[in-house]
C-alpha cells in the first residue's frame, strides 16, 4: 500500500498530489491518502467520486484517511483543481499581484530587499494569500536564481497557488527558466482578482 501524507496542506495541493499518486499507482495497488482537513477530504472525494474512482472514508480524532483502490482510464485532461471548494470565509480571501520586482519606488536596492523580505515574511502570516499573481518583472521572483524560492515553494506547499503571466515569461525570454508556479493567462488572471475580496498590489 502506497501512503500519501497531505496533512497541512491547502487546496488545490491535497489534489494535485493525489491525481499524482494515482497516475503512479500499479495495477495491484492501493492509496491511503492522510488528511487533516475537513473540507480537503470534501474536495478529494468529490474528485474521486466524479471520477469512477473507489474510495473508503475513515476518520481517527481530527485524522481523516481515505483507501483508494486503482484507477482504471487516465486523469490526464482532468483538471483536479476545478473541484477546490474553500470552505465560506467572506471578507477574508485576497490575492497579491507582484507586478515589478521590487517594492515601492525609489532605490532599487531596497526595493528588492524589502520584496524578499515581504514574501519570506508572508508564509509566517496566519491567513494565507489564495494566490499570488507574478507580472511584468515581477517574473523575476518565480525563475532561477531568485532569492525568494525557497519561501515561495513553502507557500505552494500551503496550497497557494502562484500564477505566473505566459506573455511576461515570453517577453523577457524566461520560459525556459521558470522555477515555480504555473503558466496562464490574462482571463485566469483577471478571473482571480475579480473573485477576490481583496487583491494585494505590491
Amino acid at each position: 500500500m502506497k501512503i500519501l501524507d497531505v496533512k497541512g496542506m491547502r487546496c488545490p495541493m491535497p489534489l494535485i498530489e493525489t491525481k499524482k499518486a494515482l497516475k503512479d499507482l500499479g495495477d495491484d495497488e492501493t492509496l491511503k491518502i492522510i488528511l487533516d482537513n475537513e473540507t480537503s477530504v470534501k474536495n478529494v472525494v468529490h474528485f474521486l467520486s466524479d471520477n469512477k474512482v473507489p474510495v473508503k472514508q475513515s476518520t481517527d480524532g481530527g485524522v481523516f484517511e481515505l483507501i483508494v483502490n486503482p484507477v482504471a482510464g487516465s486523469l490526464d485532461e482532468v483538471d483536479e483543481t476545478a473541484y477546490c471548494v474553500a470552505p465560506a470565509n467572506k471578507g477574508n480571501s485576497y490575492v497579491i499581484l507582484l507586478a515589478k520586482n521590487r517594492l515601492g519606488e525609489g532605490s532599487d536596492e531596497l526595493g528588492e530587499a524589502l520584496a524578499g523580505a515581504m514574501i519570506n515574511t508572508l508564509k509566517s502570516m496566519d491567513t494565507l494569500p489564495e494566490k499570488i499573481i507574478v507580472m511584468n518583472s515581477g517574473i523575476d521572483f518565480v525563475v532561477n536564481g531568485s532569492l525568494v524560492l525557497k519561501p515561495l515553494k513553502e507557500l505552494e506547499k500551503q496550497g497557494v497557488d502562484i500564477i505566473v503571466c505566459g506573455t511576461c515569461l515570453d517577453y523577457f525570454g524566461k520560459m525556459d527558466e521558470l522555477a515555480i508556479g504555473r503558466v496562464s493567462n490574462m482571463f485566469d488572471i483577471l478571473e482571480s482578482m475579480l473573485k477576490a475580496d481583496k487583491v494585494i498590489n505590491f
